[in-house]
């Protein structure tokens, strides 16, 4: 086909509209058919993007115009969609987590990769100018070697969820806030500092809500180096990620858009010039180049599934106490 790539949206909430935005913004996608189960949510994202309203999610797949799709549903549903999805033959985009479930997971990107679709997964936060210009540091060795990393990745939402949203559900949100935020960073530690062995967490259990309040992790990498993750949906907006290594220290701060730089030393800290950067913007617009024969997605399937087994691990750390290494979770 030719022409802007026909896209479909599964889940039309804040973020869903969020990522349609940014797929429109591209200038090479258009949103061609939404679905919600509210009748009214629908309408209004069909009125916004001049789309049509499917009725349900096999009429949104028999539409010929719908080449690919985003889904942006609750994190358990994510597997079954995208299997309906591959299985009529389409791209899709899954928002993060890919799953919540290893298994699930596995399924879902193995009917990706049976009927041989384009998958990608929506960790964009790798992407941000900070976090780009943080791994060709590394690549020019100014870091040295990386010793350890510390991230940060919070919002206040816990006070202003309504009662009934689906992330109070400890099945959707295990771990709490680290489901939705933390594992943001777990892909970015990953980028920047190859694969994780072994996790270890701590959590501040709810006390008058269904999650967890905060949870702490703490990685061991395959290369020997070590690293913390912090979240919670009780603090203030933080999102941040420092890399310590032997030659210099890099700060991402502001949620990549600003970068400082501290060498080995020196006591204060300099600012880097970044190009600005849609972090959203740009991994839709891989997906709908990926659609038109341009490369692979960055984040596939399958880095998407390491992920959910990183999750896996820190889950059962966080219920025995003790460190859990990656490979037990993998599949």
């Amino acid at each position: 086909m030719t022409g802007p790539v026909g896209l479909g949206v599964v889940g039309l909430g804040w973020w869903g509209t969020t990522l349609a935005q940014a797929a429109t913004e591209t200038g090479i996608a258009r949103i061609v058919s939404c679905y919600a189960r509210g009748e009214d949510g629908r309408k209004v994202f069909a009125d916004r993007f001049g789309c049509r309203a499917a009725g349900s999610p096999a009429e949104m797949l028999a539409d010929g115009d719908v080449e690919g799709v985003i889904v942006a549903t609750s994190h358990a549903s994510h597997w079954q969609l995208i299997q309906a999805v591959a299985s009529a033959g389409k791209a899709v985009f899954v928002e993060k987590p890919l799953a919540v479930d290893v298994d699930e997971a596995l399924a879902a990107v193995e009917s990706a990769e049976a009927a041989g679709v384009i998958m990608q997964v929506g960790h964009q936060r790798r992407r941000s100018a900070a976090n780009r210009r943080i791994r060709s540091l590394i690549d020019e060795g100014r870091l040295g070697e990386i010793q350890s990393l510390h991230g940060h990745q919070s919002i206040p939402n816990g006070f202003t969820m309504r009662e009934e949203a689906w992330r109070w559900d400890a099945n959707e949100s295990p771990l709490g806030s680290m489901t939705s935020l933390g594992i943001h960073k777990i892909d970015t530690m990953r980028y920047l500092a190859g694969p994780i062995r072994s996790v270890f967490c701590r959590t501040r259990p709810g006390r008058s809500v269904s999650i967890d309040e905060s949870t702490a992790l703490v990685f061991e990498f395959e290369s020997g180096a070590v690293g913390s993750l912090l979240s919670s949906f009780f603090v203030p907006v933080i999102s941040e990620l420092a890399v310590f290594g032997t030659e210099a220290a890099a700060f991402n701060i502001a949620d990549g858009r600003r970068l400082e730089l501290q060498m080995r030393g020196e006591t204060t800290r300099t600012d880097i010039p970044l190009e600005p950067v849609d972090p959203v913007r740009d991994q839709l617009d891989e997906f709908a180049r990926a659609i038109r024969g341009g490369p692979a997605p960055e984040v596939d399937g399958r880095a998407g599934l390491e992920i959910v087994s990183i999750l896996a691990a820190a889950v059962e750390s966080s219920l025995t106490g003790r460190l859990v290494e990656i490979a037990h979770h993998r599949r």
